[in-house]
């Protein structure tokens, strides 16, 4: 288990995040680390937690709440290092092996660079100190400085790492580099006005790279900062520097290194006394683009080569143009796959992709999704005979957007281009390859080897979850929740955030299934919200609890629904108040839905007294805030004990509407829920497949038609007119007289090639479809 303080708070367990529930809880856990095998203070908790503000006459049961939710969630590890939270006077501890935080891998790392720059390697030193900031994924504890937490100790991390980052700016100066970290330095010196190291180290690269106008302005900035702000004149070292550079002190070039090893690509040239006193040369302009200024982006970069096997097609044999045709439609599938990934092509030159993935924005794991989207391409292509090299790398590229209305992808080029065509080249077939800082930003999401030249070569995600596998950690939760409903006797409520059915349904089906398991027998009521319909979700709840079929006259219904209501409060009467959910379209103003859904979330409380309740209820974010009211309060009110779990599931705009959704509350608790890994790689392998014969493996391309161009088909008109729902083309291709394959639009057939055998290479025919 891995514990993640830089950027988001994030817990990993076996390559998988750990839901961490509501905002009370992950900042819990979050202070609880920052106090890493040291006793937090009772005290201290509850007023990180509620800090300025009077606390709730409940916030020690809340507090002691968080903490039995975090040891659930903790014991999810069973490993002999397993953390573990104890109660221990005056307050709570968490014990946990140091190097299963990212804080103190991070100090450990910085404390190794400063050795290594103190015993004069700044090579050395610069490389372990990158890697240290190389770890941080956005400011500490982001998602709860978000909600307005502004603790000191985040303050001390914040500030370690900008000690760390000018010593990475030293060490950097040291090796001559001075012009790799300008943009750098000057980023930091315009947040950072008053750090005079930084300030100075600025000043040094100005010189440095022959802007001495430049480097005396910056001393000027600092001290009318110092002087304004704080009565102050700069430090004597500042001082000193600044009469060096009007002096030209020859101190400040560096030195000549003694017999210098070659390199391949000599990345400084260290001038002499002569050269560094010749006028600078004028500045390289950047052309304007219409588009807009170009912007360093960060993002991680992913180059693709193909190559059509022996075996694949008649390669050596085919005409030239035949070929060319081929490997044209190899682009193709190529770029569908990457497209379908999440990334963007920003070019293709014969054979090879360039791929962006964190473009337009910085994805969070985007490094981590780079890497999958290869392996499965890989995997993809190989099984249809094609080889494939691929090399990732990330950092800051240069992009060039394209002018407003234009669209299509951007361009790119900068170092990082550079960097992942070098790394291309040593690239064995069929392997990806990434550079360090992916590999440490992925964390262990990936499993690497060491490769030559200090790259790391891929063998797979840490995780391969199936297509119908429920996310166990989530489940876990729900499943502990559930059990606490139903020994205790209290209302819970769970909700479910995501963007994709394919990841909720495993979920919702998953509580479902712990539900069915429980010897109490819960009984499950499905609702699903509607935007047309704000009474929908609870008329189909009452409606499955009273055993109302849709179809059922209206006497029958209003006869199952009195029966229900003597058989949970005794007496027919409340009947009369639920009616308004049977009738046809809810027709009822505001006040009468408000009135009716009180009356709903009473039967449900006593109801569940009978038999325990789990009510599974959908696509919330299109509920009105009477029903989301309504549903909160099934939680909240404490008048009455009731085992009742309420599951809701919403996309993530519900937050937008309830920012404090569940936020607070004794009973609640919020996981949001991604796509799995393993469902990306067989829908990119449907996609590819559509275009290799499954019989011989060889690339379809359609017959030859006289001047007629190549024309490749965009992948949403092959789903929209070629790939069918409920038809299993791998069979329909392995038996094509069964005529399973439908008929494409103006009378085509959407493999027509198959029907006569596999044909030999040609460029596409007009109207025909390369399967992308």
């Amino acid at each position: 288990m891995k514990f993640r303080l830089l950027g988001p708070l994030e817990v990993v367990h076996n390559g998988h995040p750990i839901p961490l529930g509501g905002v009370k809880q992950r900042a819990t856990l979050g202070f609880l680390l920052l106090k890493a095998n040291h006793v937090a203070p009772t005290s201290q908790l509850l007023d990180a937690l509620w800090p300025n503000e009077d606390l709730p006459a409940s916030a020690k049961k809340m507090l002691q709440n968080a903490v039995w939710s975090l040891r659930a969630l903790l014991a999810v590890d069973k490993s002999p290092t397993a953390p573990k939270l104890l109660t221990q006077a005056p307050g709570y501890l968490l014990q946990v092996d140091p190097e299963q935080v990212d804080l103190h891998e991070f100090h450990r790392k910085a404390d190794r660079g400063r050795a290594e720059l103190t015993a004069g390697t700044p090579e050395r030193a610069a490389r372990t100190l990158r890697e240290a900031l190389a770890m941080w994924r956005g400011a500490p504890l982001a998602d709860l400085v978000e909600t307005g937490i502004a603790w000191p100790e985040l303050t001390v991390v914040s500030n370690a790492r900008l000690d760390v980052m000018e010593d990475y700016f030293e060490a950097e100066l040291a090796c001559g580099r001075h012009q790799a970290v300008l943009g750098e330095l000057e980023a930091m010196v315009e947040a950072e006005r008053l750090r005079e190291r930084s300030c100075g180290q600025l000043m040094l690269a100005l010189y440095r790279c022959g802007r001495h106008a430049d480097a005396l302005n910056v001393y000027q900035r600092l001290r009318q900062h110092l002087v304004d702000e704080l009565g102050l004149e700069p430090g004597p070292a500042l001082q000193k520097l600044q009469q060096a550079i009007l002096g030209h002190d020859p101190s400040l070039v560096l030195p000549e290194r003694e017999a210098p090893a070659p390199v391949a690509v000599p990345q400084v040239v260290d001038r002499d006394p002569v050269a560094a006193a010749a006028p600078p040369p004028a500045p390289v302009a950047i052309p304007f683009q219409p588009g807009g200024a170009p912007q360093h982006r960060h993002m991680t970069v992913a180059l693709i080569q193909t190559w059509l096997r022996d075996g694949s097609c008649d390669v050596a044999d085919a005409p030239e143009e035949e070929v060319d045709h081929a490997l044209a439609a190899v682009s193709a599938m190529v770029r569908a796959g990457i497209e379908e990934l999440g990334g963007t092509v920003a070019t293709s030159i014969g054979s090879a992709s360039l791929a962006l993935f964190g473009y337009p924005g910085t994805r969070q794991e985007q490094e981590a999704v780079a890497v999958r989207a290869a392996l499965a391409l890989r995997d993809c292509l190989a099984s249809a005979r094609l080889a494939v090299h691929v090399a990732l790398v990330t950092g800051n590229a240069l992009v060039f957007p394209q002018p407003q209305g234009h669209g299509g992808p951007p361009t790119v080029s900068g170092r990082l281009v550079d960097q992942a065509r070098h790394l291309l080249h040593r690239v064995p077939q069929d392997e990806v390859w990434i550079c360090d800082r992916t590999r440490a930003l992925a964390g262990e999401a990936l499993v690497c080897a060491p490769a030559e030249g200090g790259a790391w070569r891929v063998e797979c995600a840490a995780s391969t979850a199936s297509r119908d596998t429920a996310p166990e950690g989530e489940l876990l939760l729900v499943r502990g929740m559930l059990d606490r409903t139903l020994r205790r006797g209290t209302p819970h409520l769970v909700t479910a955030l995501g963007e994709a059915d394919e990841a909720m349904g495993p979920f919702l089906a998953g509580v479902r299934h712990c539900a069915e398991q429980e010897p109490a027998g819960p009984l499950v009521l499905t609702g699903v919200a509607s935007a047309d319909d704000h009474l929908s979700a609870a008329a189909q709840v009452l409606a499955a609890y009273c055993g109302i079929e849709p179809h059922e006259s209206p006497d029958s219904a209003r006869a199952k629904l009195a029966r229900a209501c003597e058989r949970v409060l005794g007496c027919d009467g409340h009947a009369v108040r639920l009616l308004p959910l049977l009738q046809p379209g809810h027709g009822v103003g505001p006040a009468t839905a408000r009135g009716t859904l009180a009356a709903w979330r009473a039967f449900l409380r006593l109801a569940a007294l009978h038999r325990p309740l789990v009510l599974d209820l959908r696509d919330l974010h299109l509920a009105d805030d009477d029903l989301l009211d309504a549903v909160e309060c099934l939680v909240d009110d404490t008048e009455q004990t009731a085992p009742l779990l309420v599951v809701a599931s919403a996309r993530l705009s519900l937050l937008d509407r309830r920012p404090d959704w569940g936020g607070g509350k004794q009973h609640a608790a919020t996981i949001t829920l991604t796509p799995q890994a393993g469902r990306t790689s067989r829908g990119l392998r449907r996609a590819i497949l559509s275009a290799v014969d499954d019989s011989t493996g060889r690339l379809l391309l359609a017959p030859k038609v006289p001047a007629a161009p190549t024309r490749v088909v965009h992948r949403r008109v092959v789903r929209a007119h070629c790939h069918e729902p409920g038809i299993d083309y791998e069979a329909a291709h392995r038996n094509p007289a069964a005529g399973l394959l439908p008929s494409g639009p103006r009378g085509l057939t959407p493999f027509g090639p198959r029907r006569g055998g596999t044909l030999p290479l040609g460029p596409v025919g007009r109207d025909s479809v390369v399967g992308l």
